[in-house]
Parts: structure tokens; C-alpha cells; sequence
């Protein structure tokens, strides 16, 4: 057989070279036997040794020598060598032409054996040429050829030689490169398989486990060792796409919702992209993929059914399914081995392939794989399951809060990402969210979570809203402290909300703090007595901590981006506000009339010199005070700069923002206040009477302003 030292390729080409050869140059020399004059051919003898050259070509040609050692052909190089001599002296002895053929034979050997075998069959050649020397009388001419040839023989066959030794070396390191390569895939597999354990706790060991159990499986179907290998390598990853997963998800102590399910469902594909970008692990991806297809089509990503899902798909599905009942999970034990067995038995034909579940049986009740699931211990009934995961399991979830609240950037959206977080690592029937409002006495619900119990029904934004200090809620925001309660109706400070109903309830409430300020309390409620524990009022405080936080932040981030939009004297927006404002409403795709006014305070210069600028600023706030006051609520209030301001009035025409105008004017001018009467001057443009783009409204309102101003003088 070919060695890592002889390559395939090169090993059938070199026999089929020497069938060529053998036929070639037995015709030539028959050929040549009948050139020349005074021939001394025994053509008998040629004839028969022509024939044996042609059958040694066959032999060469037709003979599997792919799997036969290369050492099985030491008989054919020395009949070859036999042929030769025998050639030689029925073609004249010391008279043959057929010296150099000698060469030939020599020079083939050593190019695929080994250099001792080629040198004993330089040896062998230099002793049958040198034959005729001796059962013949001394020719001259012959001895110098013979010396010739030995020459020729040394140098040709070294150099073949030295080219097989250097071809061993280089196809040898090529297979030490080889098997470290492979060594290397085996490290990147394991390192990804141990990044999925590290992600989901709960299958520790699972894939590995999965592997070991799929190998048995495979070999009882009878794979072949390469689809072994790569049964091996699809079931140590066919989780890996757990890894682009939440784990708040992963980690969820009850059922997964809808919405989860289906991001549940999308690790078979994001799997499959993460296997993709390896190239050696290029072939297992629709593999991974198909991982979770089922026999009667049921299954997903793509819903693929019997024969059309890949074999070893089909044995690490069924293999999954069984580590995965064999184990515990975050919301149920692991079941009994006897359950599990009848439940693969059940479902061979539907879920699993027959063949595959059959298989699997066998395996599992031979014991050939050593199982370590914790199957075993669901026999015992009379243990309840727990909510309480490790901790480690519990800070996953925390560090996928995290990443996700960095996402948020309004107070609502980080309560609702926070109430989610709580809903899936919590038991509970509502999850309320209070934020205390700029009075610091009113806490408001800015969350609170469905529920599909009748008690809480009732339940609105309203009717939760409360004081500081009223009721559990209440008196933890006052006290600051966390508060554990097994039976809320017992409860000292409890009050009834209404739209709840009276029942046994048992609640978790925490503060939420910056820095020692209070800015809200997060509840947990749960229809029955003595439903939490101190890790789960532990758990909450920790939410409730990075919940603080990010709206700290979020609202330092609402009052940066107020105060680039407001005028700091007065309290109205500013220039800018009002040129985004009217931007966006000009670049809507249906624009609605609208109306721009302008208004001037006539004279604040002298009341400046006057009065001082202290005057000069009661002026403008009376100003804004007074717009404000005359708007409706979707109207825009602007300090346009100096002793100027503009409106915005969505869907006034000019007749209405002329009336505005006069009721404004009169009203500033009617003052009884420190400000006294102040006299502006007023002007209007409506859109789209008196232009189509910002300036051209401006400008028609300035000059609009203008006039009035003048006729206020005259």
C-alpha cells in the first residue's frame, strides 16, 4: 500500500509506467532483433520473453497496487532483471544490444523502493550483464560497456534516490502539519462547544455528552469513519447558536412566550452562520441546522421531514432530546430514565427516525455510553421544584439586563426593559414600576405588567397612583428600605388599591436609589401567602440598583437635551427648537395650514437704561408668561433673541392668528403687575397664503411686524 513517504498518486502512476514500459521496450527489442546483418537472435527465446514482458505489462497495469505494499513488487523487479539475462544471451551474449536495459530496471527500482533494495538490484544487474564475461569468451568492447553501464548505474539510480528521500521528508512533515491541524480543530471545536456551556449553564457537559452518545449511535447504524468525525464535530456545536441567545432567555424559570419561542427557534441559523465562517467546519452546516428538524416534518427552521433531513442530524435530535429530559432545567427536574424510554418509544416515527430511535434504545440499555445526566433524581416526587437558580445563573441574566438597558435611552423604555427582566427571574402575577414625580410626594406607575389573574383586572395607572408614605408602597419609599411581605392584608401599613380584589397576597418592594435620593419603587405582587424569599428580595434590590442608574442617567440626558431647546430666562424654547419644529412640519408629507406670529417688545431698551436689566428681565418673563398662557396646548412659545418672540399655531389661518394677535396685545398692555402695561408690536404669516418655506414665513411675519410697529408710532 502507498505510505504518508509515497503518495497515492505517485504510487499508481509508477506501476502504470512500468506496464508502459514493459510493452514499449519489448517491442523495440524485438523490433531491433531483426536490424543489421550477421545476427546471432535465438528468436525462440525472444519470442517468449517478449510475450513475458507483455504479461508483466498487464500485471503492472491491472493489479490493484493501490492496496498491495510496494514491497510485493521486489518479484517483478528481479523476473524483470531474470528477463533480461535471458534476453541478453539469445540475442548474442557478449554481441546483445540489450545492455542498457539493465539501467532501466535499475533506475526503476530506485525510484519506488527502497535504496537497499535498489542497490541489491544494481548488484544483481551488474552480475547478470557481466555473465556473458564469463560462459563466453573475453570481448573488449563488452568490458568497456559493462563499466560504462555500472557508472551510469550508480549515478541514475542515486539521483532517483535522493529524490525519494526528499519527497519521504516533505510528505512526512506535511503529515505532522496535518495532524496538528487537526489537532487544531479539535481545540477550536471544544473551545466553542465550552463557550455554549458557559453560556447555558443548565447543559453543562451537554454537548460533549451529546457527542459521546451520537458516536454509538452512528456506529450501530454502521457510518463510515469520516461521517463519524464529522457526527462527532456537529454534535459538540449543535447548540453553538445558544450563544447569539439572551440569556434571560436561556436562563427563563417557567415557559418561554411566544415572542421568546420564536427567538428561541432562530439558534438552529445563527448556529449555522457562526460554523460557516470556520472552512473546515464548512460541511456540518446544514447539519447544525438541521438539528432540531423532526421525522414528521413538525420541526424547525425549515420544517424538513424523514429522508430529506441529514442522517446525522437525525441521530443528534434524537440525542438532544434525551439529555435534555435526562437533565434538569430551569423550569422542571429531570425526568426518570424509565420515562424517557417509553417517551422515544413513543415517538419513533413522529419525532425521531425509527431506525435512529431504535439505535438509540439499544445504546442507552446496553450502557455502552456512561449517561451523567440527573435523571435519577426526578424519582423522587415528594421534592418540589425550586425557583432559586444558582447565583451564577441569576448574573447571566443581570449582564444581558445590562447590555439591553445601554440600548434604552427613555425613562419608559428602561422601566419596560427592567419589568421584563423582572418577569422572567421572578415569580410573580403583576410587576409594578413607580417613579416619584417633581412634587416628591406623588409616586406614579409608569409600568406595570399584564396579568391573567381576575384579582388585579381592575388595576389602571390611576387607581395605583399613591403618596409617599400610603400604604407598603408608600411607607418603603419613605423609609428607603426594602420590604418582604408574606401577607399584604396583614400588614400594617397595607391599604386597598382600587380595582383589586381582597385576597391572600404576598409582595416585594423595593426602593429605588441614586446616591441616595429617591427616585422611584419597584413592587413584585404574587396571589398567595408567603410566596418570596430573601433571595428573591436580594435579586430585586440588585434590579432595582441598575435600574437607578439608568434613569438617573436617562432623565440627566432629558434635561440636557430640554435645556439646548429652551430659553433659560424665560422658560419657552428657543431659537432652535422653533426652526426644527417649523422644519418638520414644512417637511411632512401632507402640511396643514398653519401660522407664524411675531411679536416685539416695544421699548425694552429704555426700561434696560432706565430701570436696570432686572426690569428688563420681568418685561420678557411677563412676555412668555402672558403667550403661554393664550396657547393651546399644541402651539409652539419661542424667544426668537433680544426683545423678540415667535409662535407656531398648527391649523390657525391669518383671520385666527390676527385675533390671537389682538387678544395678546391687549392682554400685555393691560398689566397690573411690577411689569406694568407693556406695548408690543405684532405681526402674522400663515402658511401657505404667505409662503411656502421657513424664510419666506419669517420674513412675512417680520414685515408683517414691521407695519404694525409703524403704525403704533404714527
Amino acid at each position: 500500500m502507498p505510505s504518508a513517504d509515497f503518495p497515492m498518486q505517485l504510487h499508481r502512476a509508477t506501476f502504470r509506467t512500468a506496464a508502459v514500459s514493459f510493452w514499449g521496450l519489448a517491442s523495440i527489442v524485438m523490433a531491433a532483433n531483426f536490424i543489421g546483418n550477421d545476427l546471432r537472435v535465438n528468436y525462440t527465446v525472444e519470442w517468449i520473453v517478449t510475450g513475458l514482458a507483455y504479461a508483466g505489462g498487464v500485471v503492472c497495469w491491472l493489479l490493484p497496487w493501490g492496496q498491495i505494499p510496494a514491497r510485493r513488487f521486489i518479484p517483478v523487479v528481479f523476473g524483470g532483471i531474470g528477463m533480461v539475462t535471458v534476453g541478453l544471451f539469445a540475442t548474442g551474449g557478449t554481441r546483445s544490444h540489450l545492455l542498457v536495459l539493465f539501467l532501466v530496471i535499475v533506475v526503476f527500482t530506485a525510484s519506488i523502493l527502497e535504496f537497499r533494495i535498489a542497490a541489491a538490484a544494481l548488484l544483481t544487474s551488474l552480475f547478470a550483464a557481466g555473465l556473458p564475461l564469463v560462459l563466453q569468451r573475453w570481448d573488449g568492447f563488452y568490458g568497456r560497456s559493462l563499466v560504462l553501464l555500472a557508472a551510469s548505474m550508480v549515478i541514475c539510480a542515486y539521483i532517483p534516490a535522493l529524490g525519494r528521500k526528499a519527497l519521504r521528508e516533505e510528505n512526512q512533515l506535511a503529515e505532522r502539519r496535518r495532524m496538528q491541524l487537526e489537532e487544531s480543530y479539535l481545540s477550536t471545536i471544544e473551545a466553542l462547544a465550552a463557550a455554549l456551556d458557559a453560556k447555558d449553564r443548565h447543559t453543562e457537559a451537554h454537548s460533549r455528552e451529546t457527542a459521546a452518545l451520537a458516536l454509538a449511535v452512528g456506529r450501530r447504524l454502521g457510518l463510515e469513519d469520516e461521517a463519524l468525525r464529522f457526527l462527532e464535530y456537529s454534535a459538540l456545536l449543535h447548540d453553538i447558536g445558544k450563544i447569539g441567545i439572551p440569556g434571560y432567555i436561556l436562563n427563563k424559570p417557567g415557559p418561554l412566550d411566544d415572542e421568546e419561542t420564536a427567538i428561541m427557534r432562530e439558534h438552529p441559523v445563527i448556529g449555522e452562520r457562526i460554523v460557516a465562517s470556520v472552512p473546515f467546519l464548512v460541511r456540518i452546516r446544514p447539519i447544525v441546522r438541521a438539528e432540531h428538524e423532526r421525522w414528521d416534518g413538525g420541526g424547525y427552521p425549515d420544517a424538513l421531514s424523514g429522508e430529506q433531513i441529514p442522517i446525522e442530524a437525525r441521530i443528534i435530535h434524537a440525542c438532544d432530546a434525551f439529555q435534555a429530559m435526562a437533565s434538569d432545567r430551569p423550569y422542571r427536574r429531570a425526568r426518570p430514565r424509565d420515562w424517557i424510554l417509553k417517551e422515544i418509544r413513543a415517538q419513533a416515527g413522529l419525532q425521531f427516525d425509527p431506525r435512529v430511535a431504535e439505535a438509540l434504545l439499544h445504546v442507552i440499555e446496553s450502557g455502552e455510553v456512561a449517561i451523567t445526566g440527573t435523571a435519577e433524581s426526578a424519582l423522587h416526587e415528594d421534592r418540589k421544584p425550586q425557583f432559586a437558580h444558582s447565583w451564577t445563573q441569576h448574573l447571566d441574566a443581570i449582564q444581558q439586563l445590562g447590555a439591553r438597558l445601554a440600548m434604552a435611552v427613555s425613562v419608559p423604555g428602561i422601566c419596560e426593559t427592567i419589568g421584563r427582566a423582572i418577569t422572567t427571574l421572578l415569580p410573580y402575577d403583576q410587576c409594578r414600576i413607580y417613579l416619584l414625580e417633581d412634587d416628591e410626594q406623588t409616586l406614579r406607575p409608569v409600568y406595570f405588567s399584564d396579568t391573567k389573574h381576575t384579582e388585579y383586572e381592575g388595576v389602571t395607572a390611576e387607581t395605583l397612583a399613591l403618596q409617599v408614605g400610603q400604604g407598603i408602597t408608600g411607607w418603603v419609599a419613605e423609609t428607603k428600605q426594602g420590604a418582604l411581605v408574606g401577607d399584604t392584608e396583614r400588614h400594617p401599613k397595607a391599604v386597598h388599591i382600587p380595582g383589586t380584589t381582597n385576597t391572600d397576597e404576598s409582595m416585594l418592594a423595593v426602593p429605588v436609589i441614586f446616591e441616595d435620593r429617591l427616585i422611584g419603587v419597584i413592587v413584585s405582587v404574587k396571589v398567595g401567602l408567603h410566596q418570596y424569599t430573601g433571595d428573591h428580595l436580594r435579586l430585586l434590590t440588585i434590579l432595582a440598583n441598575q435600574a437607578a442608574v439608568s434613569i438617573f442617567n436617562a432623565r440627566l440626558i432629558e434635561r440636557l437635551a430640554a435645556m439646548a431647546r429652551t430659553d433659560p430666562l424665560t422658560g419657552v424654547a428657543n431659537r432652535r427648537a422653533f426652526e426644527q419644529a417649523l422644519e418638520q412640519r414644512l417637511d411632512a408629507e401632507s402640511v396643514e395650514p398653519f401660522a407664524v406670529l411675531m411679536l416685539d417688545v416695544d421699548g425694552l431698551k429704555q426700561v434696560n437704561d432706565a430701570r436696570g436689566h432686572a426690569a428688563g428681565d420681568a418685561v420678557l418673563k411677563r412676555v412668555a408668561t402672558v403667550l403661554s398662557s393664550q396657547l393651546r396646548p399644541a402651539d409652539l412659545v419661542t424667544r426668537w433673541g433680544g426683545d423678540e418672540f415667535v409662535l407656531l399655531m398648527p391649523g390657525t389661518d391669518q383671520v385666527g392668528a390676527m385675533s390671537l394677535a389682538r387678544r395678546i396685545g391687549g392682554t400685555l398692555l393691560g398689566g397690573d403687575d411690577s411689569a406694568g402695561g407693556i406695548s408690543v408690536s405684532i405681526g402674522t404669516a400663515a402658511f401657505p397664503a404667505d409662503g411656502h418655506s421657513a424664510d419666506g414665513l419669517l420674513a412675512a411675519a417680520d414685515r408683517s411686524m414691521y407695519v404694525d410697529k409703524r403704525q403704533r408710532v404714527a
